[in-house]
């Protein structure tokens, strides 16, 4: 019984994660980069000035969250096992061309995230603690109350699945470094206890250091693999853009793929890199510090940018142009592989640490996100009941494979990609608006709330 449910589960979410969620991920993307006058690529060096240009100005007050530590807490969301796992698994089971679907996925999840970011501050509101109140479920809630409702009940399912794939990737990556799995459980579960304590600010305090560190050395890295393995860099390009239509036949101990399956998982390991779609990252948008909801929008493409078109595209060349991608391996451990493969030990010591820095930054901001929104929707015991949920699933994702729970995340995804995409088309005027108003006079109309 509980196997035919799994199995039609399973079978669900493969079709889902088909043509249905390439009309509304990709369909609503380009809706939104319509809507919001081509953002991501009209305004994509005033994004770097807005975002990187202005990130370490001094003279910022330290006792609120800047946009820059609001997008590197989101960053340290994003940027995860969806970068390392994701890529091995959508080329594992996708082919090379799979890399090409998430590609496209990342240019129209930064329409996307400029939206998601974009309303949550527009939308939000100060508690009676002085704190602000916004992300996904208070834009959706102004549309039809219910709905921000039904989203919340469903990302936090997505997010006490992920505490499982991000705390089991953690364990993975300590292992092939030596550490016994139980204990590198252990480790991640007290600090994960210790971040919840700390709340939001502790963990901003973290990532806007760890974050910027983890990125630069694993691009790097990943940059000496591919130039020591430089005359396969043109044939690895050319087979992402030939199996992007085609599929891959099979190869060495790589299995062959269909057309649709190059769509499905380069689709699916897209968004689950970026989170693009699912609202996840409106939580702590709604956080920052800015004075004009379209600022915070600009940190939003650029953290799709550093996630999907930097980090991604370094994973996939570094496992394309080494080749382990034909030897059959699971594609959880491609990307580990690969660089051990291009560095030997030291390769291997570097994409282990990555993918254990990358996945651990990861729980820690979901642990924060179980608690503010479960908290700020249903009130504080629920954001402790929440929490501790998410403790347990934590512990759990130690000891099974995170390839299985995977598909768990995607299932959870597909709801809550469905509802926040279409209530962002809901409110097109709205984006419009704003986007046309900022970059007209520099700032962006304030009212009406929605249009």
């Amino acid at each position: 019984m509980l196997t035919s449910i799994y199995n039609a589960i399973m079978a669900f979410t493969d079709w889902g994660w088909g043509l249905p969620i390439l009309i509304i991920l990709i369909g609503g993307g380009i809706w939104l980069t319509i809507a919001c006058d081509f953002v991501q690529f009209k305004h994509l060096g005033k994004m770097f000035k807005m975002t990187i240009g202005e990130a370490f100005k001094p003279g910022r007050d330290k006792t609120k969250i800047t946009g820059f530590q609001a997008v590197t807490a989101a960053l340290a969301a994003t940027i995860g096992t969806g970068n390392i796992v994701g890529v091995g698994t959508a080329i594992a089971m996708g082919g090379p061309g799979a890399v090409f679907w998430m590609w496209v996925i990342g240019l129209v999840a930064m329409a996307l995230k400029y939206a998601e970011a974009t309303l949550a501050v527009h939308t939000r509101e100060l508690d009676s603690n002085g704190e602000w109140k916004g992300g996904a479920f208070k834009y959706l809630g102004l549309i039809n109350k219910p709905l921000g409702y039904v989203w919340a009940v469903c990302f936090l399912f997505g997010l006490w699945v992920a505490a499982g794939v991000h705390t089991g990737s953690v364990v993975r990556a300590a292992e092939g470094l030596g550490v016994p799995g139980m204990a590198a459980t252990i480790v991640v579960v007290v600090l994960i206890v210790i971040v919840l304590f700390g709340g939001l600010r502790m963990l901003v305090n973290i990532t806007d250091k760890l974050v910027p560190f983890m990125a630069i050395t694993y691009v790097l890295a990943g940059l000496v693999v591919i130039i020591l393995n430089i005359s396969n860099l043109i044939p690895a390009l050319a087979s992402i853009f030939s199996g992007a239509f085609t599929g891959t036949a099979a190869t060495g101990g790589f299995t062959g793929a269909a057309v649709t399956a190059t769509i499905r998982y380069g689709c699916a390991r897209g968004m689950y890199s970026s989170d693009a779609g699912n609202g996840q990252s409106s939580l702590v948008h709604a956080q920052a510090d800015v004075d004009d909801p379209v600022k915070q929008g600009m940190w939003g493409v650029f953290e799709v940018f550093a996630d999907t078109i930097v980090i991604c595209t370094f994973t996939a060349l570094v496992i394309l142009c080494t080749g382990v991608w034909q030897t059959g391996d699971q594609g959880s451990t491609l990307a580990i592989s690969a660089f051990a493969n291009g560095l030997g030990v030291v390769g291997q010591v570097i994409a282990s640490l990555g993918l254990l820095l990358f996945a651990g930054s990861t729980v820690l901001a979901f642990c924060t996100y179980v608690g503010l929104l479960a908290s700020s929707l249903f009130g504080k015991y629920a954001g402790w009941i929440s929490q501790i949920m998410f403790v347990i699933m934590a512990f759990v994702g130690g000891t099974v494979g995170v390839d299985r729970m995977l598909l768990w995340a995607d299932f959870g995804n597909l709801f809550t990609i469905t509802l926040n995409v279409i209530g962002m088309i809901i409110m097109t005027k709205t984006l419009n608006r704003l986007t046309k108003s900022f970059f007209k006079s520099g700032k962006s109309s304030d009212q009406p709330i929605l249009e």
